[in-house]
């Protein structure tokens, strides 16, 4: 592309963010309070010890400009990381035959906090997320590409990609910008793609207007599949109570688990992350 000193249109942006292989993505005004955060502010008083940096109030969460002050616009993106074709089976198999087993296969890819006692069972299952390289990583060189394409267009754009590690409110973002709606195992769900996806976004220094959050759906419902599928009971009423949950167990609690005997040990089906509140998720069985 020239250098036009233009900037360019809302279609054109999310053309190309499909060239480098973003199918979903909605826009959002920086400069608005995300409507989410008064309650975010309520419900983490009661987080655990490993998670109490969110519990600083912080304007950064609430507004997206005060994280990057050049931002009046971001590009909010969904990353899927499973799909239907796949194989989980063959493919834990696979991660599980390597050098040091899956223990072995979470380290290398750049995984944390490991509970060695789950690893090293015969039964090892990890979460379908781990198994795909650090999303950390390739969403931010995704992005980062974006930015540069964009840069080509005009050498005035700039922005700052955002992806888990920042003091940034992904999930609410990508609300607002249309990909879906909050589930009630509080991850953003798509009507069309379910929730087997990481969020990522560009904040951007001109004006597009914004997308809408979704509208006429039904979301949930009346299903409470994932609730009562949940084995820690940690989701009740749209919230999750993170010190239960055993996603965070897994792979964010620094201290290893003690278990009381065998009965308490085999609750955890898997060994690092858990899926089951996406797998009986109705929304991850269309199509």
């Amino acid at each position: 592309m020239k250098n036009t000193g233009i900037y360019p249109g809302k279609a054109e942006l999310k053309e190309i963010a499909r060239r480098y292989g973003i199918s979903m993505c909605g826009i959002v005004d920086a400069r608005q309070p995300v409507p989410a955060y008064e309650r975010f502010a309520r419900l983490v008083n009661n987080v655990p010890v490993e998670l109490a940096y969110l519990r600083r109030p912080d304007d950064k969460r609430r507004i997206l400009a005060k994280w990057d002050p050049r931002a009046i616009t971001a590009l909010v993106c969904a990353f899927p990381y499973w799909n239907r074709n796949r194989d989980y089976n063959s493919e834990m198999a696979a991660a599980g035959s390597e050098s040091g087993g899956a223990c072995g296969f979470l380290q290398r890819t750049g995984r944390q906090n490991l509970q060695q006692e789950l690893l090293a069972r015969a039964d090892v299952c990890i979460s379908r997320y781990a198994l795909s390289p650090d999303y950390h990583r390739t969403v931010k060189n995704r992005l980062r590409e974006v930015r540069g394409a964009l840069k080509e267009i005009n050498p005035a754009i700039c922005g700052s990609v955002f992806c888990d590690t920042s003091p940034v409110m992904e999930k609410d973002l990508a609300e607002m910008a249309g990909l879906g709606f909050r589930g009630r195992n509080t991850l953003i769900i798509s009507p069309q793609a379910g929730s087997w996806f990481f969020i990522g976004g560009l904040t951007l220094n001109f004006y597009l207007e914004p997308d809408r959050p979704l509208t006429d759906i039904k979301g949930c419902g009346d299903c409470h599949r994932c609730e009562q599928a949940c084995p820690a009971g940690a989701l009740s009423g749209g919230h999750m109570d993170q010190g239960r949950c055993h996603s965070f167990l897994t792979t964010q609690k620094k201290e290893p688990l003690r278990f009381s005997g065998p009965e308490e040990k085999n609750k955890f089906i898997y060994s690092y992350g858990c899926d089951i509140c996406q797998l009986v998720c109705p929304y991850n069985n269309i199509g």
